[in-house]
């Protein structure tokens, strides 16, 4: 499938922004300011707009960076790959799609879940973990991935055969049905995140992907009524 090599937009641009400013934090030395001597100042740059602090003494002593939390590594990983299906669904359904706000909404969702999927995997390879191959190729899990046969919201194969072959309205119904349940996938995983997840960074992302998707949904539903 053609990936868009459109510019992040939205939510997507504000997940970028944000691992922007903390690789660049950390790329810095913002997070851990190292001292010469415990006695020495040591300059902290402080973020976009806000001044420098100066920090002497304990403060100024090298600090570890907080353990990884497995829940977050997870989230992110499990994330790329159900993203990765949603530019599938998109592949295989947006040369058919007969309706225009069908059409825009598909669009949409590409051009926004595609950049978020670069960030994610960015979060990832920063932290030295595993980054799902979806990261660099969508279609590999539409032969069923191993491991993510579970995940909420996922089609099946028999449905993404379905969806390739629909044509006409059809098309348009069943993209709207399959997109939306997959989007209440993405709701549940987020919900479970809520519960377990602690990194600051991956619970913005979350709450991102949150909102973005249930106003989805909700306009989802309002174009299938529409075409019933």
């Amino acid at each position: 499938m053609r990936l868009r090599n459109s510019l992040a937009t939205g939510p997507a641009l504000a997940l970028a922004a944000a691992l922007a400013l903390s690789a660049c934090s950390s790329a810095s030395g913002a997070a851990t300011p190292v001292a010469t001597s415990p006695n020495a100042p040591v300059i902290q740059p402080g973020r976009p707009g806000e001044p420098n602090t100066s920090l002497t003494g304990t403060a100024a002593a090298p600090r570890p960076a907080p353990p990884l939390d497995t829940d977050d590594v997870r989230f992110m990983q499990d994330m790329i790959v159900h993203h990765a299906q949603a530019l599938v669904l998109v592949g295989l359904a947006e040369q058919h799609l007969t309706d225009t706000q069908v059409r825009s909404i598909a669009s949409r969702i590409a051009d926004e879940q595609e950049p978020e999927i670069a960030a994610m995997a960015r979060w990832l390879q920063e932290r030295r973990q595993d980054i799902p191959p979806q990261a660099e190729n969508p279609q590999f899990q539409a032969g069923g991935h191993a491991g993510h046969g579970a995940m909420q919201g996922m089609a099946t194969p028999q449905q993404l055969e379905q969806l390739g072959k629909a044509r006409g309205v059809e098309s348009d119904r069943l993209f709207l049905r399959l997109m939306t349940a997959h989007h209440e996938g993405a709701l549940a995983m987020v919900l479970d995140h809520q519960r377990n997840g602690t990194d600051e960074l991956v619970t913005q992302i979350a709450d991102e992907i949150h909102v973005t998707q249930q106003t989805q949904i909700s306009h989802m539903q309002g174009m299938l009524q529409r075409l019933a």
